[in-house]
């Protein structure tokens, strides 16, 4: 598995399986958050079967945020970023591949006033490319 930094408290990871959870808790992951919809595809384990896993492992925080990446929107960003700021830290975000959840992450930063071209580095440092929501970036950074 791959978990990778976006900042100082934020992991993200593509889609968890039963093996994962054993090496999160090893990390000190203290809280998983899910932004797979159940069901996107028909292998996928839902975030109930992730959730006993972790839990198996000793992990104690979860929280379920499906989202799909085009229809983000601001809402779903501050959702996001409530979650990461009153959760058990370090954070490990998952979905198919962390794009999701680097974009609710970006999203926010570019917000917050952090350099768009900052933000797609530190995405595809962790092994996501966020070059196609380049525009979609700057207009977060544009609003007041």
């Amino acid at each position: 598995m791959a978990i990778l930094k976006l900042d100082e408290h934020l992991y993200i990871s593509p889609q968890l399986t039963k093996a994962d959870a054993e090496q999160i808790a090893q990390l000190g992951i203290k809280t998983v958050v899910c932004n797979r919809p159940d069901r996107e595809e028909e292998s996928q384990p839902d975030f109930a079967q992730i959730k006993q896993w972790l839990e198996q492992a000793g992990v104690t925080g979860f929280h379920h945020q499906p989202v799909v990446a085009p229809n983000i929107q601001t809402g779903d960003v501050e959702h996001f970023h409530a979650l990461l700021e009153n959760a058990g830290h370090p954070v490990l975000a998952y979905c198919r591949t962390g794009t999701r959840c680097s974009l609710l992450w970006g999203f926010r930063r570019a917000a917050e006033g952090m350099p768009v071209d900052e933000i797609i580095r530190r995405a595809e440092a962790a092994g996501v490319n966020l070059e196609n929501f380049r525009s979609r970036l700057e207009e977060a950074a544009a609003k007041p």
